[in-house]
């Protein structure tokens, strides 16, 4: 079965430079090498180093789309003006509205030379585009999908197209919240596939004397208890309600290290990212920013950690890096929102309401995991256990299900 994934072209793959969807896609590819059971083609913007990375992978065929330096050129334009003249408040959408472009048209023409048994589109709905260009919704009618990470908003276009596909949801929160253009869209063909990560890779295991000369790096000492945040430097994640929370913790060594920034390893920058900075000024020997850690390094980052933090105050799809703290055996604190509660059950988390309470209530489930020891070994073995369900085995295993129907 010849199976085309359709990125959006806003990051690569492999996902050299970060990203949840495009780590998710390079996963399948990963899995695929060992199970091969589909002639997996993927489109993806160009990058170097991406390029490089895809020689790993020799049982799928990547083809790379090149924008030009004009293009990117333009991009970089609309966003200087989006950003620091019309100070718009999601600047970063703007960042690459021409390479999408771009990528839409192209993959379009590839959709419509080439013939795939099955076409993923993954996660925008500007996709679409490239099934409506061509007519290719009609030569692939019955046998394309379309998988869903975020709450979808538009259909830029396309809804009787949108209507025609099969949705893979990762969670069955997405599926409830599927716009009213959707809803036409039959019960049977709302399908669930659940995120999965290398659970082995993250639950890494380091000496002491590794683990302490990689605390030193980011300032931390061997006796600090360490709280970690990761995730994108945006107020949805809950990253200025956790420097409030925390603000709030007078235990003498407890430091906060905050990986991430604004999207992922990019040039991007906003004004509420300088605000995280300036409100952690007050606490600038406690809060301690790594900026972005590529993603091949990051399980040796959470191996410095004591408890993970990650209140997202939106309604969060289904977050990865829930299961990569819970899978590194962290504690976790993290909020019941979206698609959340589907991934993180038992005893390994403390859930808090998404309330006016909550930054009192992340203060108290902090304090106390601090101060009890015993309380975080016992859910670190909980958190363990969660993400046991959530490897790559599982993940691959179930998408290839549901595209095999």
């Amino acid at each position: 079965m010849k199976v085309a994934i359709v990125t959006a072209g806003t990051l690569p793959v492999p996902a050299v430079k970060g990203g949840a969807v495009e780590t998710l896609v390079e996963n399948l590819a990963k899995e695929n090498e060992k199970y091969r059971r589909i002639e997996l083609v993927i489109i993806s913007v160009f990058d170097h180093e991406a390029e490089t990375q895809a020689h790993n992978y020799p049982h799928t065929r990547f083809i790379f789309l090149r924008p030009g330096l004009f293009i990117e050129a333009l991009d970089k334009c609309t966003y200087f003006i989006a950003n620091k003249l019309l100070k718009k408040g999601r600047a970063a959408s703007y960042r690459n509205i021409f390479r999408r472009f771009y990528m839409l048209r192209r993959s379009a023409r590839i959709l419509a030379k080439e013939t795939f048994d099955r076409v993923v589109l993954e996660n925008s709905a500007t996709l679409f585009q490239t099934l409506k260009r061509k007519k290719n919704y009609k030569k692939y009618e019955g046998h394309y999908y379309y998988h869903i990470h975020n709450v979808v908003t538009g259909s830029y276009g396309c809804a009787r197209i949108i209507n025609g596909c099969k949705t893979l949801a990762v969670s069955n929160y997405i599926n409830q919240t599927l716009p009213d253009f959707m809803q036409t869209i039959p019960r049977q063909n709302r399908r669930v596939v659940y995120n999965g990560i290398d659970t082995k890779r993250f639950n890494c295991t380091i000496s002491k004397k590794d683990r302490d000369q990689l605390r030193n790096k980011f300032g931390l000492e061997s006796k600090d208890i360490v709280l970690i945040f990761v995730g994108r430097l945006t107020p949805e994640k809950g990253i200025k309600e956790l420097l409030k929370a925390f603000r709030k913790i007078d235990t003498p060594n407890v430091k906060l290290l905050i990986v991430g920034s604004l999207f992922f390893d990019s040039d991007l920058w906003s004004p509420f990212e300088e605000q995280i900075k300036q409100m952690s000024e007050a606490m600038k020997n406690r809060v301690l920013f790594t900026g972005f850690i590529p993603y091949k390094e990051m399980p040796f980052i959470y191996s410095i950690a004591d408890i993970a933090v990650l209140p997202s105050i939106w309604d969060e799809p289904a977050g990865l890096t829930m299961i990569e703290a819970m899978a590194s055996g962290l504690p976790l604190i993290t909020t019941l929102s979206g698609g959340i509660p589907e991934y993180v059950k038992g005893d390994g988390a403390v859930l808090l309401p998404r309330n006016e309470h909550i930054i009192n209530n992340m203060a108290g489930a902090l304090r106390e995991l601090v101060m009890n020891h015993d309380l975080r070994l016992m859910m670190a073995k909980g958190s363990q256990l969660i993400s046991q369900r959530m490897n790559l085995d599982h993940y691959y295993l179930n998408f290839i299900k549901e595209i095999s129907d």
